[in-house]
């Protein structure tokens, strides 16, 4: 892409003062079903085309890995490798909180100033999907034999509009972690369905400790239990939140979670203010489970509690928990020349080394040799729980609108929860205003 002086603080001034709304695009009601390739390793980086000129050439890599865990010194050492086995190719790697790259590409496509290659949250592809500057990857030469080499369920999230606007850079999903030393004072069994979980915070609530913990209360939160059920939060077609999100199953489920906060054995900080925090509150002995990701179980193992993970125990019609993660994206704006350093770029990052490198710095590998190689397993020794729940977790609704739904659901969750209002009035009024959004 053309750079000129001083543009990434352009981006930045932009970003903190763009006020934005995203309408409506085309939505696609399923991923398609491709199946994964049995091959479990990824095939040669391959060019977007030949080019005659051997030109060096610079390509800018917006990311948010994180420092502290780190995530950005062993992304130099793989940056450092793969310019070693590209001489004509150098990445500029910048890192920018979530918010920064969000809003940094919102105002790029007004601005013109874009990375050449994105890692960004799974939901940004829709969004910026509508604002039409994503490459349709899926039309890149071996795009599919290099989703072939990843997690099919990972890479649905990069599924729009009939094609891949994107490619799975890692994921996870949520799985239930649980004080192994309290269930064993309380000679209590592993919970392997959702009632029997509810009835084992009921039985290790008490005492200042509370059974259950939710750190927030939007569908990444209450979906899983929810789906498990057979409730969902939109029609297939995404056209319309009535008869989902306040059908009978979604407001059976959040009735119960009501129940339960009543009780005093689920707390949060979205529900009680007073709450103590999740990572605080297992530090302090404060909670007994809690369903969540990967990063779970690095603060478990760093306050020195003993616990057990298994995936999301069952509901009425099976365990599906949510997809998480990031994908890969490339934008319109860049030349020739830099998507083809893009693209090769970004299949030496799915590559197995690559991935195995991340695992052992908190990223889930998406590779699907990645997720067998002992390197990574010792690295994360839950790999092949989470490994299991991804076999049926599903991804929340790929559409551009989703993050302003999944704040309403947050705030009528939350009003449920709490006795403000009751349920069935609180997910009433989520479905009218979730429709109201779909509408414009």
């Amino acid at each position: 892409m053309k750079r000129h002086a001083g543009y990434k603080l352009l981006v930045v001034l932009l970003a903190a003062v763009m006020v934005f709304s995203m309408t409506g695009c085309a939505k696609e009601t399923a991923s398609p079903s491709a199946e994964a390739s049995e091959s479990s390793s990824l095939p040669e980086s391959q060019p977007v085309q030949e080019t005659a000129a051997a030109e060096p050439v610079t390509i800018e890599f917006w990311h948010n890995y994180s420092e502290s865990d780190g995530q950005i010194a062993v992304l130099d050492e793989l940056i450092s490798k793969f310019e070693a086995e590209n001489p004509g190719i150098k990445v500029e790697p910048v890192y920018m909180e979530w918010s920064a790259l969000h809003d940094g590409v919102v105002a790029g496509a007004t601005t013109g100033t874009l990375p050449d290659v994105l890692r960004g949250d799974i939901a940004f592809v829709p969004q910026f999907g509508d604002l039409d500057v994503l490459v349709d990857m899926g039309a890149l030469p071996g795009y599919s034999d290099v989703a072939g080499g990843v997690l099919e369920s990972a890479n649905s999230t990069a599924y729009m509009n009939g094609s891949y606007y994107g490619i799975a850079a890692n994921t996870n999903t949520k799985i239930l972690y649980y004080n192994k030393t309290m269930l064993d004072a309380a000679k209590l069994s592993v919970p392997t369905t959702q009632e029997e979980m509810w009835k084992t915070a009921e039985a290790l609530s008490g005492n200042g400790v509370y059974g259950f913990v939710e750190a927030w209360t939007g569908w990444w939160n209450v979906g899983p239990y929810i789906w498990s059920n057979g409730g969902d939060v939109l029609s297939a077609d995404y056209s319309t939140a009535t008869g989902y999100v306040n059908g009978e199953v979604a407001v059976a489920t959040i009735q119960k979670l009501a129940d339960l906060y009543a009780a005093k054995v689920l707390t949060g900080p979205t529900m009680d203010p007073g709450a103590v925090g999740d990572t605080d509150g297992w530090a302090a002995g404060t909670y007994a489970m809690e369903v969540d990701g990967p990063w779970r179980g690095t603060a478990l193992d760093s306050a020195g509690i003993e616990y057990g993970a298994v995936t999301l125990p069952a509901g009425a019609a099976g365990s599906t928990s949510v997809l998480g993660g990031e994908d890969f994206m490339m934008f319109t704006s860049s030349s020739d020349a830099e998507k083809e350093a893009a693209w090769k770029f970004i299949q030496f990052m799915v590559g197995e080394e690559a991935q195995v490198a991340m695992s052992k710095v908190g990223q889930m590998p998406v590779n699907l040799a990645a997720l067998k190689n002992d390197e990574a397993l010792k690295a994360m020794p839950l790999l092949p729980v989470y490994v299991e729940a991804l076999k049926t977790a599903k991804a929340r609704p790929v559409i551009p609108e989703w993050s302003e739904i999944e704040n309403i659901i947050a705030t009528k969750v939350t009003e449920a929860i709490t006795g403000v209002k009751k349920v069935q009035a609180a997910m009433d009024e989520a479905a009218e205003e979730i429709n109201t959004v779909l509408a414009r």
